[in-house]
């Protein structure tokens, strides 16, 4: 049931993101993000193909291991 509504969330963020690039009132990038986040939690196969990803690797990664709120929101195992 959990994963369920990550994924629902996820999905509704991400058009509101997506609205948001179309409509400078919404801001697109906050929005953009929560949508990712649930969705890494909701599902294990997306979160493994964004994980595989360049970007992420490159820009998310470092972040997410100097701050450990975050880690945890993304559900990355502690090492």
């Amino acid at each position: 049931m959990k994963k369920m509504i990550c994924l629902i969330l996820g999905i509704l963020f991400l058009i509101l993101g997506a609205v948001g690039l179309l409509l400078p009132v919404i801001p697109q990038v906050p929005f953009l993000v929560a949508g990712m986040l649930l969705l890494m939690k909701g599902s294990t196969k997306f979160s493994r193909w964004i994980k595989d990803k360049k970007l992420y690797q490159q820009y998310a990664e470092p972040v997410l291991k100097k701050n450990p709120m975050l880690k945890k929101l993304a559900g990355e195992n502690e090492e």
